[in-house]
């Protein structure tokens, strides 16, 4: 049994809340009892990463030094088109000047579209020597020649015109030919009712189109052959010089006959007084007869200046309907080929 001291010190270390040493957190309560039950509230402190280690500064890049992306969706530009143009070949009876006009017209109508040169017939005789144009063109117009000229010109493609009269009708046909494939990969042909020319001057500019159905026009360029050119194919048959010379000469009777008429107004007046005069005084009769004459006289030569001149100016109205006042006539010059042709104006 152990001695009352030593039970007084177990009573009191036991009736302790806490031994030596313990802590006891603030929002712990403690029951007592015959069931003493203890609740503790978890902490909600989340401990936090350390700190990441310094690091060098990557400098921002400069937005101007990159390029802007292109557009996906924009179109893009189209590759250069070289192309040759022989002259227009043709089978039947057709006037030089409507073939002048019709290869005029073609070349023109090609030059209207965007990315393409062309290069004419009478361009290519220039370029080329007699003798190299002696063997190179001296061959069949096939695809396979036209192939060894195109590429000899450095062109890419080549359109050959071909023209068919056939009494009342005529057709006009039409290729474009590839010079590094010497394949046809384009056509037109249209069959026409033979008129002055003017059936083959519009089917240019719808053939045309069907043949490059890829190039649009260039800005400011309108499809097809200008009406105007149309005169070209039958202009009026005179110079302006007659109606000049006739204008003229209608201006000068008329001129002539006015003196004429004032100098026989003269001689009467001088007839008249002298008359009066023959009232008072002695007047010599030979000297008013010549007076008479005189004045009849200029005044017949007056009249008949004056028809003369009614009639040349006559002449003159009538020639100015046939006159040729625009020059359409000399914009045209046709030689012995059919390609030697020189077409002035604009289409």
């Amino acid at each position: 049994m152990p001695s009352p001291l030593v039970h007084v010190a177990l009573v009191a270390l036991l009736a302790s809340p806490a031994t030596a040493g313990a802590q006891v957190s603030p929002s712990t309560t403690t029951k007592s009892g015959p069931k003493a039950a203890t609740s503790t509230k978890p902490s909600t402190d989340i401990p936090l990463p350390p700190p990441p280690a310094a690091t060098a500064r990557t400098p921002a890049p400069d937005l101007k030094a990159i390029p802007p992306a292109a557009p996906t969706g924009a179109p893009k530009p189209k590759q250069a088109l070289r192309v040759a143009m022989p002259d227009v070949k043709v089978h039947g009876d057709l006037p030089p000047r409507q073939l002048a006009l019709l290869e005029s017209a073609l070349l023109a109508e090609v030059r209207k579209l965007e990315g393409v040169s062309v290069i004419g017939m009478s361009e290519i005789r220039e370029m080329l020597s007699f003798e190299y144009q002696r063997q190179m063109l001296g061959c069949q117009a096939n695809e396979t020649c036209l192939a060894e000229i195109g590429g000899a010109l450095g062109t890419d493609e080549m359109v050959h015109a071909e023209v068919i009269v056939d009494g009342k009708t005529a057709n006009l046909a039409l290729r474009r030919i590839n010079m590094r494939t010497a394949r046809v990969t384009g056509s037109h042909s249209k069959r026409l009712t033979r008129a002055n020319g003017e059936e083959l001057l519009g089917a240019v500019g719808p053939g045309v189109h069907e043949l490059f159905p890829d190039r649009n026009l260039r800005a400011g360029t309108t499809r097809g052959v200008d009406k105007a050119v149309a005169l070209r194919l039958n202009p009026p048959p005179l110079p302006k010089w007659p109606f000049y010379i006739t204008a003229g000469a209608a201006l000068a009777a008329a001129s002539a006959g006015a003196v004429y008429a004032v100098m026989s107004k003269d001689a009467s007046n001088q007839y008249n007084h002298l008359l009066q005069q023959s009232s008072t005084a002695s007047v010599p009769g030979g000297q008013l007869k010549e007076l008479e004459l005189t004045a009849k006289s200029r005044a017949t030569n007056a009249n008949v200046l004056f028809i003369t001149a009614g009639t040349l100016a006559a002449a003159a109205g009538v020639t100015a309907l046939f006159t040729d006042w625009h020059g359409y006539g000399a914009q045209v010059e046709v030689g012995n080929k059919s390609g030697a042709v020189k077409v002035g104006g604009t289409f």
